[in-house]
């Protein structure tokens, strides 16, 4: 029996069994609980992420397929319009509007030109500009639909009555046959003239008039006028004019 000290505190002890291996058990218990707390956040947020991922990707190719769409049907529209433009067998008065309409914007699409002419010719007076400038171009119908009259006049500005104004111009006609551009020389339209570069020589002003004959089925659309002068200054013009009868 052990040795007692009279009047001193006595702790009572508690014997318990001495069991490693069930502490060991708890920690790894609470390793593996925490361990599946993290696992399982990582797992939930990488499916919300993959969730999200697909989603986009779904709206993504949605958008895609719509823009597609669009594509094909503007694409579609675009031939129609093409077919119609070319089609022979609108109705007649469907055609005559479609006509009335070209001709109405042709004719503002010319008085435009008119105008720019015109106003290039004031500002050039204004600046005290010379040489040569297009001062005139006339189309008249005549009694047969495929001729009609024509009249250039080029002029020289400010011209001192001395001095003559030496060059050449060239007119050609564009427009379309079937389905294919043309473009023809105005020599080989018009009896009246004979060389593809239209001498000038003048003091003031120069008229190149005639007749010119279009060909079976050929629709014009615009006159291409270059002219060049050599003296008394060297100078290039190049203008073109849209297709308008006067009546």
């Amino acid at each position: 029996m052990p040795n007692v000290v009279k009047g001193s505190k006595q702790e009572k002890m508690v014997v318990v069994p001495h069991r490693p291996g069930r502490r060991l058990l708890l920690v790894t218990l609470l390793a593996l609980g925490v361990g599946g707390s993290a696992v399982g956040g990582f797992i939930y947020g990488y499916a919300n992420t993959q969730r999200s991922q697909q989603s986009e990707q779904a709206t993504q190719q949605e958008l895609s397929g719509q823009l597609t769409a669009a594509e094909a049907e503007n694409a579609e529209l675009r031939r129609q319009v093409a077919i119609l433009d070319r089609s022979s067998v609108m109705d007649q008065r469907a055609t005559e509007e479609v006509q009335g309409t070209i001709r109405g914007l042709r004719d503002r699409v010319a008085q435009l030109e008119q105008d720019v002419v015109y106003y290039r010719q004031v500002v050039s007076e204004e600046t005290e500009d010379t040489g040569l400038i297009i001062s005139q171009l006339d189309i008249d119908a005549t009694r047969q639909s495929n001729r009609f009259r024509y009249k250039l006049v080029l002029r020289q500005q400010d011209a001192d009555g001395d001095t003559f104004l030496t060059g050449h111009v060239n007119v050609n006609l564009v427009g379309s046959q079937g389905e294919e551009q043309q473009i023809l020389a105005l020599r080989d339209l018009s009896a009246e003239q004979d060389q593809l570069d239209i001498r000038l020589r003048f003091k003031y002003f120069q008229n190149i008039e005639g007749e010119l004959v279009l060909p079976d089925n050929f629709v014009p659309e615009r006159l291409q006028i270059a002219a060049v002068s050599d003296e008394p200054i060297e100078k290039s013009i190049n203008q073109n004019f849209s297709w308008v009868v006067e009546r």
